[in-house]
């Protein structure tokens, strides 16, 4: 979350969503292996996260669209360059993404209590 901070401030906007998505994909790995669930691809990943913690109301539907969405732009960041971001539209992502990192982090406390 903090690279993703310093590169919005830096102007690298697709670098920053790339961290960005980062830092909630091994929040989300965190969470399905309190569950002892292992994703074997980026794209389980979120499928395993609706099964195991939304249906189940241990995190919001939010959350999953959050990941799904930012995983996306992840993607279109790396490989397509001219994906249209804005220094404003990243603050935005990093702001949600800090509540998914603060609900995540909520669920392994528990988990490990």
């Amino acid at each position: 979350m903090r690279a993703a901070s310093l590169l919005v401030e830096a102007g690298l906007l697709h670098d920053a969503e790339s961290r960005l998505y980062c830092a909630i994909y091994h929040a989300a790995i965190a969470v399905l292996l309190t569950e002892g669930v292992e994703p074997r691809s980026h794209a389980g990943t979120v499928s395993l996260l609706g099964l195991h913690f939304v249906k189940t109301g241990r995190m919001g539907a939010e959350d999953a669209r959050l990941f799904a969405r930012i995983q996306k732009y992840r993607i279109e960041s790396d490989y397509g360059r001219d994906f249209p971001l804005t220094p404003e539209a990243l603050r935005e992502d990093l702001e949600a993404c800090q509540g998914f990192l603060d609900r995540a982090r909520a669920i392994v406390a528990e988990a490990l209590d």
